[in-house]
């Protein structure tokens, strides 16, 4: 009898003892992202993928801990450190654990297969004995999905654009939306520029001939280029450019569709006796079996008149040279220097048409030998639908109305729709496209700048949606923080889509441009948009 009394006592001894010893350390806190990428080394660019909490039990008087990190799938270990490999952790009474803290265990493991998995966390004194309990979180890893990215979407130069010798001259800035969504990992931007040559059209430069720029940026949308062209432009060589954007990782590999690469863009540069330019081109919708017409064209001496003689058009590229009359004003017109003209005409429409190229014509009557014909393409649009711009109009917001305020930019948006025949809203959302902040100086911006933590919505997304019709949008936009009294100029993009319930939908890319004011801390407007 005394013997077993003498043994009952002796194990409630040892679990006592075992019971302090597990509860030397305790973790009060212990969290792990629902989903992380494959590779274990990009958790690092993933906000709190890995937060811990240790506390030491105050009745502990000296506390020598080690710890265990382990991956696990299905309780079998994948990797992190054993037993037989345990290390030290530098004494503490209260400590948290970061995720640089947490994956340098997982030195033995770079990357992880798709599937679900646990990560345990306990800590050990220096005879191996746990002196805490263990605790495990589930996390899952999912395969890159890199079809689902959008590449970027050319935005400077415009296609199709025009530039003066003088504006070739100055350096030109090439810019493009982002990658959407936006990747957890850096992004390079490799942007390429090529010359055409005579008998190319763009797509065989880009395949035969060399870029002559080839330009990377790390997540920038924008890049400037010096010197573009430099000589004149003589045969074989054109002065017609086509350029480009490819979206990559670090490692060289391309994201989203179409190889990463965005729709390339074309842009001319004019000749010095070039004199016009085709400003502009809309083409209405077909009404009564007519399609309407207005063109803008510049005269860009600085001294002598310019006298439009002819003005041409030609159908889906193949067509016959037709003389566009009548014109208001009628044939011909003149254009006095440094100065505009806009004219309007109308053409017969059929549905077979897709393209139309306008060619005019225009000689100086001080120098009747300087003639120059300026051509422009635009695309016809033969049906109405909701989306063309005479029957919807969507009222974007004014930039007086945006404030600036504890590193946001925020506005409520009066929203005015108009649809011809009217229509009944069923969704409307705004996509954040484009968002770039440039300081007055580097010195503006805290050396702690997390680029994650701005240029979103406050959501902390790029999308928001709202349903039915809304009188007012409410948007903030978050923005890096600045240092006290700097200037500092915010420039950004909306696509606003609207779907309709009648399963059409339309949409619309606003552009925004703000300056911040220093100690005044408010937003004034040099220019609005």
């Amino acid at each position: 009898m005394k013997k077993t009394v003498f043994l009952l006592i002796w194990m409630f001894l040892l679990t006592v003892v075992a019971h302090s010893q597990v509860n030397q350390v305790n973790i009060p806190s212990f969290t792990v992202k629902n989903v992380l990428p494959s590779k274990v080394d990009e958790w690092l660019s993933v906000p709190a993928a890995l937060l811990m909490t240790a506390q030491k039990n105050p009745q502990t008087r000296e506390l020598k801990p080690f710890l265990v990190l382990q991956i696990k799938s299905g309780g079998a270990i994948v990797c992190g450190n054993n037993m037989s490999s345990l290390r030290p952790v530098d004494p503490f009474d209260v400590r948290t654990f970061n995720t640089a803290d947490l994956v340098s265990f997982f030195g033995n493991c770079k990357e992880l297969k798709e599937g679900s998995y646990s990560i345990c966390v306990q800590f050990y004194n220096i005879d191996k004995v746990a002196i805490s309990r263990e605790v495990c979180k589930e996390f899952r890893v999912e395969g890159e999905k890199t079809a689902e990215y959008t590449p970027p979407t050319l935005i400077t130069p415009e296609d199709g654009k025009k530039l003066t010798p003088q504006q070739a001259k100055a350096p030109i800035i090439f810019r493009w939306t982002p990658v959407v969504p936006k990747p957890q990992q850096s992004v390079t931007y490799r942007l390429k520029v090529w010359q055409l040559m005579q008998g190319q059209n763009g797509v065989q430069a880009m395949k035969s001939n060399q870029p002559v720029v080839t330009k990377d940026v790390e997540n920038l949308t924008q890049a400037t280029v010096a010197n573009l062209l430099t000589g004149p432009c003589r045969p074989p060589y054109l002065c017609d450019f086509i350029w480009s954007v490819q979206a990559l990782t670090r490692d060289g590999k391309p994201i989203g569709s179409n190889n990463g690469n965005g729709e390339p863009f074309t842009f001319k540069i004019l000749d010095d006796n070039i004199n016009t330019k085709i400003d502009s081109v809309s083409v209405g919708c077909c009404e009564n079996g007519k399609q309407s017409i207005y063109i803008k064209i510049n005269n860009l001496h600085a001294t002598n008149q310019a006298q439009v003689t002819a003005i041409k058009y030609r159908v889906n590229g193949t067509g016959p040279l037709t003389t566009l009359s009548p014109t208001v004003p009628p044939l011909p017109f003149t254009i006095s220097a440094s100065s505009s003209q806009a004219f309007t005409a109308s053409i017969n429409c059929v549905d077979s048409m897709k393209t139309i190229k306008f060619i005019v014509d225009a000689i100086w009557p001080t120098d009747p030998d300087n003639i120059n014909t300026e051509t422009a393409w635009d695309t016809l649009n033969c049906r109405c639908d909701a989306c063309d711009e005479k029957n919807f109009i969507l009222n974007a917001p004014k930039p007086q109305q945006i404030n600036y305020n504890n590193n946001q930019l925020s506005f409520n948006q009066p929203l005015t729709i108009t649809t011809l025949p009217p229509k009944t809203i069923k969704t409307i959302k705004a996509e954040l496209v484009y968002f770039e902040m440039i300081p007055q100086n580097a010195e503006c911006l805290p050396c702690d700048k997390d680029s994650q933590l701005y240029g979103h919505f406050v959501n902390g997304t790029n999308n928001m949606q709202w349903n039915g019709t809304q009188n007012n949008l409410s948007l903030s936009i978050t923005t890096p923080q600045l240092v006290s009294c700097c200037d500092a100029v915010f420039r950004w993009c909306i696509r606003y889509k609207i779907e309709f319930t009648d399963c059409t939908s339309c949409s619309k890319v606003v552009c925004y441009e703000k300056k911040k004011d220093g100690c005044a801390n408010k937003i004034s407007d040099p220019k609005d948009h």
